[in-house]
């Protein structure tokens, strides 16, 4: 059912209050950011091979830019990615700002006092939910781009990440266990002092898999990214060209969806409090 899936409750959370912006138009200006997030990132290595081969030109691929071109597109680029950061995260903030306005503007005060805090979880899941998606789908590209430039390589990659699959679904289901545990503790956390125990030892237990969690990611993308290369270098695979931008791509693509799948399960640790609003 919709109702049990965290990101679907976000969405459906945001999509039940007045005064907000359009949901696809916030996801367009957050994922267009963190796009740009990572293409000036791509962009600048052709220019240091350049540098560093005292070449005049900047080759992409079958293409040859003038070196002076280039730079002035790159700076542009640059200035547009500030621009459009700025806006995005200003959309971002100004969006829960005016969540928060509204709950107070149009709640008695007996209602404020009683649901403010999973109105505020509620809207901070709104903040996980929007930063996810602009490292989700640049993830998303960026990595399906790198395979398809270089596919034997990216075969590789994709295998060795599929063996981590079963260890970190063991994980993501004891998180979800340990923070929906909370959530049903932290609710009877006012009426039952007695459980207050249970519930610190269960905020323990989840501080501890999220902190694993998180410090895994840059461990998998990593040691995927080396066993990778060399798995490639043993079968002889030629890295020559641009195939150093495409590993690149794999590992910021990678990256930024591992990012966007932290932020995910952070939307899940707040499921309890959007079941408030889910009827």
């Amino acid at each position: 059912m919709i109702n049990s899936n965290s990101i679907a409750l976000a969405i459906k959370f945001y999509r039940q209050r007045q005064n907000t912006p359009s949901l696809g138009w916030v996801f367009a200006i957050t994922g267009i950011s963190g796009i740009l997030e990572t293409l000036p990132i791509l962009l600048s290595l052709p220019l240091i091979k350049t540098l560093f081969l005292s070449s005049g030109y900047v080759a992409l691929g079958n293409t040859k830019i003038e070196l002076s071109y280039y730079v002035v597109a790159l700076m542009l680029l640059l200035l547009v990615r500030l621009l459009i950061g700025i806006y995005s995260q200003y959309v971002n903030a100004s969006t829960r700002i005016r969540l928060l306005a509204d709950f107070r503007a149009h709640s008695t005060a007996s209602e404020r006092e009683k649901m403010k805090t999973v109105f505020g979880k509620s809207v901070q899941s709104i903040n996980f939910l929007l930063v996810g998606w602009s490292q989700l789908l640049p993830g998303i590209l960026f990595t399906l781009a790198g395979i398809a430039l270089f596919p034997s390589f990216g075969i590789i990659i994709l295998s060795i990440l599929l063996l981590w699959f079963i260890p970190m679904r063991i994980l993501k289901k004891q998180q979800d266990e340990s923070h929906e545990k909370v959530s049903a503790l932290q609710a009877n956390l006012e009426e039952n002092t007695a459980t207050t125990v249970l519930w610190r030892d269960a905020r323990f237990k989840a501080a501890k898999l999220d902190s694993f969690n998180k410090n895994l990611r840059e461990f998998i993308i990593v040691s995927t990214l080396i066993i990778g290369l060399f798995v490639a270098h043993a079968l002889g695979l030629s890295f020559a060209g641009n195939s150093l931008l495409v590993v690149l791509m794999l590992l910021r693509g990678l990256q930024q969806l591992f990012t966007g799948y932290i932020m995910a399960q952070q939307v899940a640790a707040l499921k309890g409090y959007l079941m408030e609003f889910s009827s």
